[in-house]
């Protein structure tokens, strides 16, 4: 009897049904008051050094960002392969990252028309930050999705959209 104790209680603890309900989900963060990628820059700057990493990483992901970016067209050939920089070009780099756009339906042909042949360009992009990848040991890596032209750089008419 004693050696089947166990046995019965193992057999019992597995067969139970768990009618616990799963824990929600957890909420999605508030829309950020300031979201430019100088904010996502200090907040980066302040995790290397708090170790805030995550707070970070949730409190940005799956926001809807409104950012002046600079398309450079070897760094931006094509719908599924397209980087751009967040910051304007300085000797030495103060941030390393280069958000990778992928784009709502239209927008990349769009990009392409207003920027044509010059080698940069600077637009006013939208889109879902959705993914943000920070950490101490790795290279920072920024994506947006759904991504749509908002304005044009200065002297350039964009055309309508529905």
């Amino acid at each position: 009897m004693n050696r089947l104790l166990p046995l019965v209680i193992l057999v019992a603890a597995c067969g139970k049904a768990d009618h616990r309900t799963p824990p929600p989900p957890p909420a999605p963060a508030p829309a950020l008051e300031h979201a430019t990628q100088a904010d996502l820059a200090q907040e980066i700057a302040d995790a290397d050094r708090l170790g805030t990493w995550r707070e970070v990483q949730h409190r940005w992901q799956g926001q809807t960002l409104r950012w002046t970016v600079t398309r450079q067209r070897l760094l931006c050939s094509s719908a599924t392969d397209c980087n751009v920089a967040a910051f304007p070009i300085q000797r030495p780099a103060k941030q390393g990252w280069m958000p990778l756009l992928s784009f709502a339906p239209g927008q990349y042909d769009e990009l392409a028309r207003t920027c044509g042949s010059q080698d940069q360009c600077e637009v006013t992009i939208e889109g879902t930050l959705s993914e943000l990848d920070v950490s101490p040991e790795l290279a920072t890596k920024v994506a947006l999705s759904n991504v749509r032209l908002v304005a044009a750089p200065a002297g350039h008419v964009q055309t309508a959209h529905t």
